[in-house]
This record gives C-alpha cells, structure tokens and sequence, in this order.
C-alpha cells in the first residue's frame, strides 16, 4: 500500500511540474509511460504516446540516438540533457521542451523524461532581460556622469581664469597706487569681491563634484590633526573678526576619508561659526569617540538657527536672513561628503546658552585600534 501510494505522489507531483517519465522495456527496447497511458494533456496533444513520441519528434528522436551513445551505453555520464527545444504541432502553435536521459537506479533499463518549460523559458528571459537593462542603464548614466563632469571643469575653467587674471590686475595695481591714494578703496573692494567670487566658484565647483562623482575616500587619516591644521589656517580670519577659536584636542581618531575634502568640511563649518559669532565670542572645536565612531562639534555664540530653517538647513541653496551674497551651498557641500564616508551631520542650537553646534559623526576606519587618553 505503501509503495502504491508513494508512487501516486510521485506521479501528481510529476504530472504538476509538466514532467513525463518514459521507461524503456529490456524485452523489446520499446518505451512505455511511468505513471501509465494516456499521460497529461499537454503530452497527448504535442507527443502522442510512448510508442510514438520519439519518431514523432525529430529533436528527441536525434537526443534519443545520442543518447544511446553517450549515456545508455554505459560509457558516458550518467545523465544527459537535451538544453530546450522548440516543438510545433499541426495547428501551428509552438512550446517549448527539455529532455534529460538517464539510468533506472536499479539497473533493470533507461528512462527518458521530458519537461514542458515554457514558463521556466520566460523567466529565465525575463532575467537576462532584466540584466541586460541594468547594465545598459549603468553604461547610460556613466556617460551622462561623464559628460556632465567634462561640462563642469569646462564651466570652472572659462569662469575661474578670466577672473584669476581679473585678480592679478587689481592685486598688481593697487600695489602701484602710490600717486592715487583715493583710489585704493575702491581697488581693494574690488579685490575683496573677485575673491569672494573666486570662493564662490570653488564651492559650487565642489558640490557638484560631490554630487556627480563622489569624494574619495582614501587611507584612514586622524580627523584630529587634520581638525588642528584647518583652524590653525583659519586663525587669522577669526581674529580679524575679533572671534576667538577655542579647540579641545584629544586622542588620534582615525577615519577612512579624503584629507583635503574633509579639511573643506571643517573649514566651512569654521567660517560659518565665525560669520555668526558676535564681536568678542567664541568658538569651540572638539573631538570625542562615541559608539565606534568620530565625533566633531563646531559651536558658536551666535544668534543660533532660526527653528523653520533647521529642517532644510542642509539642502542646497538654503540661507539664512542676513546672508545675502552666500551661495548656500557650504552646508549642502558638508553633507553630501560626510554621507559618501558613511557619516551623518547635525545642527541643533545650543540648550541653555545662545549659540548653535554642528555636529560629524564617522565611521572610525576599519582595524583603527584606540588611542590611550
């Protein structure tokens, strides 16, 4: 009962797949149907019988030969595939097959099944499909990435060397004044506004690079020291504002990012502090390690972020009142590139105490071994 039973599970679950098994006969070499005659319907309709599929079919009937050689003989594999094929009956309509020959285990003859694979077919279609659209979509959007990099350096190029020799002008001119000294104000405004437009074109330089072509992530650098170089650099500027930059150094906390894009990060929330500072404020520079991350804060005495301009303080062309003749593209620049390192940037006000704090966090580089405070 048992093996009845197995077997008539074995011939639904056959029958399902669209899978048919025919056995070869010792006696006669003749082929008859494993689950028995008549077979599915499919197998009716496209092959007939057992006894008349293989001369019905040109394509199994040259397997079946093959077969004989290569497998049956008991010299090659103990199976073989036929890979799919196309069949058409008379009424014109097409599907397709598979055929794989193999030995019965117990030795007593050969069994031949055939599969219907129309839908395995499609699938597979649709995958290769699928992939071929995808690298056809990347090829696409790297040349778009191309091109639009080449649009960009040709932009920075024709606006930054007329203005470069712009500057060198007045720079050489306001030297040799000597005989006009009314008119030195209005060559060093002049002077003060092409820098101001030489930063500009830097910064919008700079994000569209960061957008277009991510920054480089490089070998693990000590954001502390590159922290310690950048507002070293900024001193006299902060001075010059009657700012004071405070730094709070600590242990090497090494970081997987680009030494010259991530002093532009702090240097740009620097020079933002420093805008915002009062006559006589502060500014702090600290660094901390949290969670298998580097932490860094910039905080000032300022006026703080006005609350409607905290959710979009990091989009691109976002200002705030008073910032007239800023691009509104230095905050945007810090956190597309904190985010290509796998870090996130806040900004929240101060609690307590006027004054806001940017804060960057990184992803401490892989295999950095903690510094002994």
């Amino acid at each position: 009962m048992s093996h009845e039973f197995d077997s008539a599970v074995a011939g639904d679950v056959l029958e399902r797949l669209e899978v048919v098994v025919l056995v070869r006969e010792p006696a006669d070499g003749g082929w008859r149907l494993a689950s028995g005659e008549p077979g599915p319907g499919w197998w009716v309709t496209w092959f007939g019988s057992a006894g008349e599929a293989v001369g019905r079919s040109a394509f199994l009937e040259d397997f079946v030969d093959r077969a004989s050689q290569e497998c049956w003989a008991g010299t090659g594999p103990g199976t073989l595939r036929s890979g799919m094929w196309e069949e058409t009956h008379a009424g014109g309509e097409s599907r397709f097959f598979e055929a794989i020959a193999g030995h019965r285990p117990s030795g007593a003859g050969d069994w031949l099944a055939v599969q219907a694979v129309d839908d395995r077919l499609l699938r597979e279609q649709a995958i290769l499909q699928s992939v071929h659209d995808q690298r056809l979509d990347r090829r696409r959007l790297q040349k778009e990435l191309e091109k639009k990099q080449i649009l960009l350096e040709c932009i920075m190029h024709d606006l930054g060397n007329p203005l470069a020799t712009v500057l060198m002008n007045l720079q050489h001119l306001g030297r040799h004044l000597g005989e006009r000294p009314d008119l030195l104000p209005a060559v060093s405004r002049a002077v003060s506004q092409a820098e101001r437009q030489r930063s500009l074109i830097r910064s919008i330089a700079e994000v569209f690079a960061a957008d277009l072509i991510g920054m480089p992530s490089g070998e693990p650098v000590d954001l502390v020291s590159v922290g310690a170089q950048t507002i070293a650099a900024l001193a006299p500027q902060a001075a010059a504002r009657g700012v004071t930059l405070c730094p709070f150094f600590g242990p090497a906390l090494p970081v997987a990012a680009e030494p010259l894009h991530l002093s532009r990060v702090l240097e740009n929330l620097l020079v933002n502090a420093i805008r915002h500072s009062p006559d006589g404020g502060n500014v702090s520079l600290s660094f901390d390690r949290q969670d298998g991350e580097a932490v860094c804060r910039v905080e000032d005495e300022g006026a703080g972020i006005d609350d409607a301009l905290l959710p979009r303080l990091f989009r691109p062309f976002t200002q705030g009142s008073g910032e007239v003749g800023q691009s509104g593209l230095g905050l945007y620049f810090c956190r597309l590139t904190v985010e290509q390192w796998g870090g996130r940037i806040a900004a929240r006000n101060r609690p307590g105490t006027a004054g806001a704090c940017f804060e960057i966090k990184l992803p401490l580089a892989t295999g950095a071994k903690p510094t002994p405070a």
